[in-house]
């Protein structure tokens, strides 16, 4: 692991190339599932400690996952499950997920089948979701849970991710203490016919009443950021959310598109530096 000091400065020079020229691309325009198979950088491509397991789902898929160490000067016994967004695969998340890392927590990445070097499976672009990712993200709980028993687990869903983790909470209550989600998804119908509106026609693949009980079953803490600029996962569905969760709903919004928290406040934070501020001030007070 390097030292923390010149790890960071390295990070705020080079994540700015990074975030334009990759994450904005792929990102911006959501919803059109567009895995990739290739890797073009591992958590050693900074440095970073960690390591790679298989994990078997329950309809015998394989996915790979990697496990982050968390910086021991700070680790907080938490781990952190990133669900990622529907493009590129988890290689594209190495940054944040070793910032988040180097604020003390767990941090766990897979790629959902047919992502990455998971093995195959069928993918149609114009799907929302595939209820198989949500299969994926219980076979990745699954397995943290009996490798840290002791730590609290958590998920960080990013976009489709947020569906996952959603659709995925009625088979994980009992083994995750929180949810964390940014350009959440409350409402699937509701993004079919705002997609509709710009004419680009998506397919849910189940029936919209289908997520909407799984979300509404969610009784952990929930943290969501919400962009001002975000005409498809908007502020105001956040806060339709958080009416029916209650309490436990937190809802913080930020300047800035689709899936750029990590950017809020850059020059004076750095990189990610505002959004895990939030983490930790969320997860202090649950």
């Amino acid at each position: 692991m390097p030292d923390m000091n010149i790890y960071e400065s390295v990070m705020k020079i080079t994540t700015s190339l990074f975030i334009l020229v990759t994450f904005l691309g792929l990102f911006v325009d959501a919803y059109a599932i567009k895995p990739d198979r290739e890797y073009f950088m591992t958590p050693d491509s900074v440095g970073w400690n960690y390591e790679e397991l298989k994990i078997k789902t329950s309809d015998e898929v394989m996915l790979n996952a990697w496990i982050y160490e968390a910086n021991p000067t700070r680790s907080n016994d938490t781990v952190i499950i990133l669900a990622y967004p529907d493009a590129g695969n988890m290689s594209y998340f190495v940054y944040y997920s070793a910032i988040v890392a180097n604020a003390g927590y767990t941090v766990v990445t897979f790629d959902y089948r047919g992502f990455g070097k998971s093995d195959d499976f069928e993918i149609q672009q114009d799907y929302l979701y595939y209820t198989e990712f949500a299969k994926d993200l219980e076979a990745v709980v699954k397995t943290v849970s009996s490798k840290f028993p002791e730590k609290k687990i958590g998920i960080w869903g990013m976009s489709m991710g947020t569906t996952i983790a959603s659709r995925a909470y009625p088979a994980l209550k009992g083994k995750v203490d929180f949810l964390i989600g940014e350009g959440y998804v409350t409402d699937t119908l509701a993004i079919i016919d705002r997609y509709k509106a710009l004419d680009k026609s998506l397919t849910l693949p189940e029936k919209h009443t289908e997520y909407k009980k799984a979300i509404r079953a969610i009784d952990i803490p929930l943290l969501i950021f919400t962009a001002s600029n975000d005409t498809i996962t908007t502020h105001e569905d956040a806060l339709a959310l958080k009416a029916i969760l209650g309490y436990s709903c937190e809802v913080i919004p930020y300047s800035g598109d689709h899936l750029t928290g990590f950017q809020n406040q850059l020059d004076s934070k750095g990189f990610g530096g505002w959004y895990v501020e939030q983490i930790n001030q969320f997860l202090e007070n649950i």
